[in-house]
């Protein structure tokens, strides 16, 4: 009746062990199962700046940022510790963060000491995330849940040349990009040539050499690899070019 019972009986062998440890282990919750999912970094929170409004805490900052506005999509603002900075690659992304069942999203702009997992807000950013008003309460937690996300961004980003920026020295920062920026590149040959640029630790990307004139093409690419290309951007000092379209 059984031909093959040596061999099942081997196999109901082999998998005991399998079984008894699944048996073993402990049920996750809820809770523990959704940090896996989505592999939340967790860390600590603070709030800096009790005395700035959110846009002052950090205009002209490690991020560049200069007379920008943050969109109404966005909640407000964090800086981040220097390991997660990775010398400005994260400026201009957003972050979810959560605590306590409430979450907004932010975008980095600014740089902070602390550990590899450490947000500092804006005193206005601080009070949507955990109802505490500049200058009451106290002014850092632990255990909030944060992940980086698309920006909430359909504006078209900006093309903001650096102070000092000219076609002899091709300088700028990307800003209002609904994905962070990894490379952005020149052409002062209407896009049949582009021109590589170095990303400076303070998000300003800069090329070695000069270009023939004050009005060029950029192009930009994301970190997920998807590109925008800005036509007419005038390189003088300090000017900002709205493109007509944001990454994808």
């Amino acid at each position: 009746m059984f031909p093959n019972l040596p061999a099942l009986l081997t196999t109901f062998a082999a998998l005991a062990p399998v079984v008894t440890l699944a048996a073993a282990l402990p049920a996750m919750t809820m809770d523990e199962r959704y940090l896996v999912r989505r592999a939340l970094n967790v860390g600590q929170g603070t709030r800096y700046g009790a005395g700035c409004t959110e846009e002052d805490c950090w205009q002209g900052g490690a991020c560049a940022f200069t007379d920008y506005t943050l969109p109404s999509s966005v909640d407000g603002s964090t800086c981040v510790s220097e390991e997660i900075w990775n010398s400005s690659a994260q400026c201009g992304g957003c972050i979810s963060v959560s605590y306590k069942g409430k979450t907004i999203t932010v975008m980095v702009t600014n740089k902070t000491g602390g550990d590899k997992n450490h947000l500092d807000m804006t005193p206005a950013t601080w009070q949507k995330l955990t109802g505490i008003a500049p200058g009451g309460g106290s002014g850092g937690v632990d255990g909030i849940e944060w992940d980086f996300v698309q920006c909430p961004i359909s504006t078209p980003l900006h093309i903001h040349v650096h102070g000092g920026g000219s076609k002899y020295w091709p300088a700028a920062t990307v800003e209002n990009g609904s994905r962070r920026t990894t490379a952005l590149e020149f052409s002062d040959d209407e896009g049949k040539t582009w021109v590589p640029t170095t990303r400076n630790t303070n998000n300003y990307f800069a090329a070695a050499g000069t270009l023939s004139q004050e009005m060029v093409w950029v192009k930009v690419t994301s970190y997920v690899g998807t590109t925008v290309v800005v036509k007419d951007v005038d390189l003088s000092s300090g000017k900002v070019t709205v493109g007509t379209a944001n990454y994808a």
